[in-house]
Formats: structure tokens, sequence, C-alpha cells
């Protein structure tokens, strides 16, 4: 309980998914975090109640949404939590078709709290090292979110990192940072950590769960899962780590039947049916 108060969630979403996939996160894997909200827009119509920067109660079935003036840029997404939410240890961006297993992403993040060099980004990794999938969710650290709201808070500075597409942009303003900053400030610190377990196998998936099961079978998946891979992929039970975290394209009837498998259904005499497969 002491490491999920030290996760803070956020899913960007948009105000015509919220009753759809907002709702299938909020009822399924969204309540797992230590906090999470929802970044989106909405108009001035909307009956939605949303947070200002106090942490307001709400009724069981209202969203968390978090009002951000700027939005809906992720730099100043990531600029606002900087300022009003520093005192958390992770911060796990996801998008609204994104199912993580919350509980092992915080096994995983606190297996990784004494490595060093101390990354300052988490996710699946891309073969250009320097960013990961925004799709396949990827956490900040908090000395990493600090870093992006010291240095990135300058539009000129920006600029030189600016991209349309949100976790390139994330990853090459980390990779700007990294040569700009005073060496003391990143001498123990590297852009992207490892996150494959002790087998190879990923932890967090671009795709979704039967396309990194089977294999891709069309032209975009393959780009993704060969072209695009730092890491050499797997398939079938061996392409799916023991301890996964997410998986990316997941349509909220997909959320409710993966949350009953994982949470709903038990197993017993697991280790008694393995030795006889």
């Amino acid at each position: 309980d002491y490491y999920r108060s030290r996760l803070f969630c956020f899913i960007l979403t948009s105000q015509s998914n919220l009753e759809n996939r907002s709702r299938a996160i909020y009822e399924t894997w969204g309540h797992r975090c230590g906090r999470f909200v929802f970044i989106t827009r909405l108009n001035s119509s909307t009956s939605y109640t949303i947070y200002d920067n106090q942490y307001k109660y709400l009724k069981e079935d209202q969203l968390p949404i978090q009002y951000i003036p700027t939005l809906p840029n992720i730099r100043s997404t990531l600029l606002f939590l900087n300022k009003y939410y520093p005192n958390y240890d992770w911060y796990l961006k996801a998008d609204d078709d994104t199912y993580i297993i919350v509980e092992n992403l915080l096994r995983f993040l606190v297996s990784t709290i004494k490595r060093r060099p101390k990354p300052v980004l988490y996710g699946y990794r891309f073969r250009e090292d320097y960013y990961v999938s925004g799709g396949g969710g990827y956490v900040l650290t908090r000395k990493g979110l600090n870093l992006f709201g010291s240095y990135i808070n300058n539009d000129s500075r920006y600029f030189e990192c600016k991209s349309p597409m949100e976790d390139i942009m994330v990853g090459s303003c980390f990779k700007r940072i990294f040569e700009i900053a005073p060496k003391d400030e990143t001498k123990d610190l590297i852009t992207v950590g490892e996150t494959i377990d002790d087998e190879g196998r990923e932890r967090f998936h671009p795709q979704p769960f039967r396309v990194h099961f089977n294999g891709p079978l069309n032209k975009i998946a393959r780009y993704w899962i060969y072209d695009k891979a730092f890491h050499h992929n797997l398939f079938g039970y061996e392409s799916i780590s023991e301890t996964t975290i997410s998986f990316h394209y997941t349509q909220p009837e997909d959320m409710y039947q993966m949350d009953s498998l994982l949470y709903h259904i038990r197993q017993f005499d697991k280790e008694v049916c393995l030795s006889h497969s």
C-alpha cells in the first residue's frame, strides 16, 4: 500500500470517450493506482465534476477529471503535474485504450529503486533508444518529471524537441535535457530503462494481447513488432512475461473481460497442474 500511494496515473482521453473507454478504465484498473486522473479538454456545457488543484470527493460513479487550462498539450500536462503533484515517485501515462496490470507495474518499479544509473523513463523500447511507446504506457520517475519541468518550460527549448507524436516528443526532450543539463545533475541518470524480464520477455506492449501472442498479421502491426522494436520479439507462450504490465489497443469490452480473468477467477492447485503439463 505504501508503494501504491507513490504511484500517480494519468490517462489521456477525449470527452467523446469518457463514457466508454474512460469509464472502462475507471471501473477496472484505474482505481488500483495510488492516485489517478483523466486528462481531457471539456466543453463549457459539460456536466462532469472536475478537479482544480484540490482532491475533491467524488461520488462513486463520477470520473476523476483533472482541469488543466492549457490542454490538450502533453508538455503542458507534464509541467502542470510537476508543479501541482510533486510528491509522487512514479508517474504513469496511459492512453484510454491501454490496460495496465497495476500490481505488476508496482512490483517492477520497486525492483528498480536501487538501480544505478537510474533511468528517468520506462516503457516498451524502440530501436531509436531515446523514447518508448506512448500507447503501451510509460513511466516517468520523480527525477525525470522534475528535469522536464526545469528545462522544457522554456518555449524556445521546447521547439528544439517538439514533435506531433507525443511519445517521440517526450523522448526527444529528455535527450535534449541530457545534452544541456549540468553533468553533476545527470551523472547518475540515463534516459530509458530496461523493462524486459530475465527471460527476455517484454512487460510493456504497444499492441493488443492477441498480436503479441499470435504474431502480427498485417503490415502496420509487423512494422511495430519487427521494424521498430529494440528487442527481438517472441511469440506464443514465450512472448508474454509472467510479470506483464500493459497492453495497448484494448477496447472497453476487452478491459472488462481481461479484468475478470485476472481478478475474479481463482486458480486452484496451479503448481500441480503445471507439473503435469
